[in-house]
C-alpha cells in the first residue's frame, strides 16, 4: 500500500525558532553555573520586542538582556529594516522564583523519586531510515535549511536571503513502510526586494536549483537518498514545473510526476 508522509521544518530565523533559541540559551547559561538549576522558561518574540517569562530556581545569575541579544545577533537579525534588531529590540523579563508547589514535585532527596514540573504530548519516533534515527523527510527538511543558512551567512551568493525560512519534504512510502521516492520539496524564505516580482521569482528559482540543491545533494552520504534527491532536482529543471511565489517569500514546488 502506497502513502505519502510530509515533514516541515523552520529555520533559525523563524519566530518560533528564535523564541526557542533564546529560551535554550538562558537555560544553558543557568545550567553552566548551577547544574541543579530548575528552569521553566518561555520566550515570546514580535516586532521589535522580546518577552522572557517563566519560573526559575537557581544559584546562578544570568544577564538575560545580554544572552538574548547575542542569540538574536547570531541568528542574523542585525538590521533595523527587519523590524527586529538585536541591538535595538526591547527585552522584557518576567522570570520569577519557581512555585513552591512545583518545587516540591521536582526536588526529592532520592533522585529516583523525582517528578517532572511539566508534561506534554508530541509526535515523534526513532527510525533506521537515517543515521540520526530521524524520519527521512525531516532529515532532508533540516538539511535544506541548514544549507540555506550557511549560504546566507557566507554572504557571497543569494545575498537577498533573510533569516526566516521553511522547508517541507514529502516522501512516498511503499510496502513494508519503506520510503520509495521523494514526492515533493517545498522551500519558502524571506528575502530583500531587489527587482520586479517576475524577475525576483525567476532569479530565486534559478538560485535554488543551481546553488542550494547541489549543495544539499553533495552533503548527503547515503547513495540511495542522494540519488532520489538528485532525480527530483533534475525534474525541477523542466519548464512545465510549477513555481509559487509571494511578495515576502517564495516557494519552489516540484510537483508529483
Amino acid at each position: 500500500m502506497k502513502y505519502l508522509f510530509t515533514s516541515e521544518s523552520v529555520s533559525e530565523g523563524h519566530p518560533d525558532k528564535v523564541a526557542d533559541q533564546i529560551s535554550d540559551a538562558i537555560l544553558d547559561q543557568l545550567l553552566a553555573y548551577d547544574p541543579q538549576s530548575k528552569v521553566a522558561c518561555e520566550t515570546l518574540v514580535t516586532t521589535g520586542q522580546v518577552v522572557v517569562a517563566g519560573e526559575v530556581k537557581s544559584k546562578a545569575y544570568v544577564d538575560l538582556q545580554d544572552v538574548a541579544r547575542r542569540t538574536i545577533a547570531r541568528i542574523g537579525y542585525t538590521k533595523a529594516e527587519y523590524c527586529f534588531d538585536a541591538n535595538s529590540c526591547g527585552i522584557l523579563s518576567a522570570l520569577h522564583e519557581q512555585s513552591a508547589d512545583i518545587n516540591r514535585g521536582v526536588e526529592r532527596e532520592n533522585p529516583m523519586e523525582q517528578g517532572a514540573g511539566d508534561q506534554g504530548m508530541m509526535f515523534g519516533y526513532a527510525t533506521n531510515e537515517t543515521e540520526n534515527y530521524m524520519p527521512l523527510s525531516l532529515d532532508l527538511s533540516h538539511r535544506i535549511l541548514r544549507t540555506l543558512a550557511n549560504i546566507r551567512r557566507e554572504g557571497v551568493v543569494m545575498t537577498y536571503l533573510r533569516p526566516d525560512a521553511k522547508s517541507q519534504v514529502t516522501i512516498e512510502y511503499g510496502d513494508g513502510n519503506r520510503p520509495v521516492r521523494i514526492d515533493t520539496i517545498v522551500v519558502s524564505t524571506q528575502h530583500d526586494e531587489f527587482d520586479t516580482d517576475e524577475r525576483m521569482q525567476q532569479r530565486i528559482k534559478d538560485d535554488i536549483i543551481n546553488i542550494l540543491m547541489p549543495r544539499v545533494i553533495a552533503s548527503i552520504k547515503d547513495e540511495k537518498v542522494r540519488g532520489a534527491v538528485r532525480q527530483r532536482h533534475q525534474l525541477s529543471r523542466q519548464p512545465h514545473r510549477q513555481v509559487r511565489y509571494w511578495r515576502s517569500s517564495w516557494r519552489h514546488r516540484i510537483d508529483r510526476t
